[in-house]
């Protein structure tokens, strides 16, 4: 009688064991994560472009470069800018294997707002994405407009905000410089995260720095990719 008791205990211990290291493989982080680059020892860059006023005139172009260049880009709209005419390329970058992030709706400073205001602005992006597009839409990442708040990271009181409010993947960039195409090709690495906006000057920009990589083998991957974002969640392993 001992003997089996103590083999029921036994196995009861095992269950509990495992079933609390099963439940361990998946715990929330406390707090958002800003990312400026990737892994630094794989050959891969993503590009992302930002804002997209005039999507119907800058989209195509950018697609078109990107197809050229075998290039999955990083989208981040305004959601002020996202309207239902515009349904067509968007979904046809989407079908192309590019991703959409969100750049919240008023392209205003994060650390100007209260954490209600900027709930209320990225359910606004979220709607106006959804009904650009016809259907729900998950975006995975989000970037603030300027990069504000993010002076310490996703620990910040920015990054803390987001992190309550679901979205645990902060985007930044590690080369933002268009303006001179050699500190570009200096400064472009494995991991990087280039930062562009949807107009003339950076369409032109965006092929020569394409031509200019156009040696180094690099693999140009979305963001999710780059950084393995499968959810808006960040979990570790406990």
């Amino acid at each position: 009688m001992m003997l089996k008791r103590g083999l029921a205990l036994l196995t009861l211990a095992v269950c509990l064991t495992v079933a609390s290291a099963a439940g361990a493989e998946k715990v929330r982080t406390k707090w958002a994560h800003a990312y400026r680059y990737g892994n630094r020892e794989e050959p891969r860059v993503a590009i992302t472009v930002d804002d997209w006023m005039y999507p119907e005139t800058w989209l195509p172009q950018f697609l078109e470069v990107a197809e050229e260049y075998n290039v999955k880009l990083s989208l981040y709209p305004s959601g002020y800018n996202l309207k239902v005419e515009d349904r067509e390329i968007w979904q046809a970058a989407l079908d192309a294997g590019h991703v959409i992030g969100c750049h919240f709706f008023q392209h205003k400073r994060l650390t100007q707002q209260s954490q209600p205001q900027v709930e209320k602005d990225l359910k606004k992006f979220s709607d106006a994405l959804d009904a650009t597009l016809g259907y729900h839409y998950e975006f995975l990442s989000v970037r603030p407009p300027f990069g504000a708040g993010m002076e310490h990271g996703g620990g910040g009181m920015v990054g803390r905000w987001l992190h309550q409010l679901g979205f645990d993947h902060i985007v930044l960039w590690d080369m933002d410089n268009t303006d001179s195409l050699d500190y570009a090709l200096k400064n472009v690495k494995n991991g990087s995260i280039v930062l562009m906006h949807a107009n003339s000057a950076d369409l032109k920009f965006f092929r020569k720095l394409m031509e200019g990589l156009k040696d180094r083998n690099y693999e140009y991957v979305t963001v999710n990719e780059l950084l393995n974002i499968t959810d808006r969640m960040l979990y570790v392993e406990q």
